[in-house]
């Protein structure tokens, strides 16, 4: 086993990205520790998937810790996901502090057990069940994985590798119906323990779906859509877009970068990302397929390559679609596609000058701008 906090890793498949390919220490996924952004990606998930299955596929068995949801302030909203082994050994992250503490001791508990729970906990106030501070409540749901489930979860491994539409789907009225009548609402007597595991499906849901519990004919169940965004495009390697790559991909985005110079192009100058592709910046359709859920940025070298890749982007509707450039550079873009029929609705959609105002002028500061628009955009938070 690893030190504490990594689980054992495996490359993945299919057609794992480059970017993940383990070298080396099996933890070398992990070097940059736990992530503890709120909320969680399908670029964080894929990490805790694949250390989950090469322990399962060790015959070993995990247990896996997922946020089904919360109330109030908390470190992590529904969808964070925590792998544990009979070491304590992790891999993700329910949001650090106290309360993953009290997950680790016990999600190994339930493992040894070969059991699964939900629980709630309090993180504030006069009664708190964590000692933190939050003032939240966050809902946990254990789960025992072992053998038997590991073609479930190659599966999901999947369905995120190749950014599906699918959600996870945990059945939760085994919990309800071993939740005693008179439990309180939170603290360890609101557990509900049953042996086993509960049933675990991948199943289409509508766009937009957020996590969390629902009833599906008159059942509790908790659902996660397993890739709530796309791919991030960055059109254009040069000076910001080697910048903002890395900062994107750190922060769990699907980053993607092209260029139409294959120099530009290397892993050397484009490190964590998960593909590198030399495009035809006239002709994109014929490298990427830009979706509805996928984020498009243009940073080319060139006003006329920049008007290229927008309005083709444009036209594909992609849930967020920004261009680096000035405002009088904004003006001719918009000018040259109100010529080509966009609408004044299409055309206000494109955030240009992308990136927050923070005063930056360095590719570096650029990138932290781009990035923290990009987070706000994600959060549906109004900047």
């Amino acid at each position: 086993m690893m030190e504490r906090g990594m689980m054992a890793m495996r490359p993945m498949a299919p057609s794992p990205p480059r970017a993940f390919a383990c070298t080396g220490s099996p933890a070398a996924l992990f070097a940059s520790g736990p992530g503890v952004m709120k909320g969680t990606y399908s670029m964080e998930k894929l990490q805790v998937a694949s250390a989950l299955i090469a322990t399962l596929e060790q015959g070993r068995a995990v247990e896996l810790a997922v946020v089904t949801g919360t109330r109030g302030s908390s470190p992590r909203s529904a969808g964070a996901w925590m792998a544990v082994d009979a070491t304590g050994s992790i891999a993700g992250t329910v949001g650090g502090g106290a309360v993953e503490d009290i997950a680790i001791r016990e999600a190994v508990e339930l493992l040894a057990a070969g059991s699964s729970r939900t629980v709630s906990y309090t993180m504030g106030g006069r009664v708190s069940d964590t000692g933190m501070v939050c003032g939240g409540m966050i809902d946990l749901c254990y789960l025992y994985l072992d053998s038997d489930k590991l073609e479930f979860f190659k599966q999901l491994e999947k369905v995120l590798v190749e950014r599906g539409d699918g959600a996870l789907e945990i059945d939760l009225a085994p919990f309800a119906a071993a939740r005693p009548a008179d439990a309180p609402a939170h603290g360890a007597e609101s557990a509900a323990t049953i042996v086993g595991a509960p049933a675990l499906s991948v199943v289409d849901v509508e766009p937009g779906v957020a996590a969390g519990v629902t009833d599906v004919d008159g059942a509790p169940v908790y659902l996660e859509p397993l890739c709530p965004e796309g791919l991030a495009y960055i059109f254009g390697s040069g000076h910001v877009g080697r910048a903002l790559a890395p900062v994107l991909a750190g922060a769990g985005f699907a980053v993607v970068s092209c260029d139409n110079r294959a120099e530009m192009l290397s892993e050397e100058l484009l490190p964590g990302v998960l593909d590198r592709r030399l495009v035809d910046y006239g002709d994109l359709a014929a490298s990427c397929k830009i979706g509805p859920r996928d984020i498009v940025i243009s940073s080319t070298a060139g006003h006329g390559s920049d008007f290229a890749v927008v309005s083709q982007a444009l036209a594909a509707h992609p849930a967020y679609l920004g261009c680096l450039g000035s405002k009088k550079k904004a003006a001719f873009i918009h000018g040259k596609l109100a010529e080509e029929g966009y609408s004044d609705e299409d055309i206000a959609s494109i955030h240009m000058p992308i990136g927050i105002k923070i005063g930056a002028e360095t590719p570096n500061e650029i990138a932290i701008s781009i990035a923290a628009e990009l987070i706000a955009h994600r959060r549906h938070y109004q900047l």
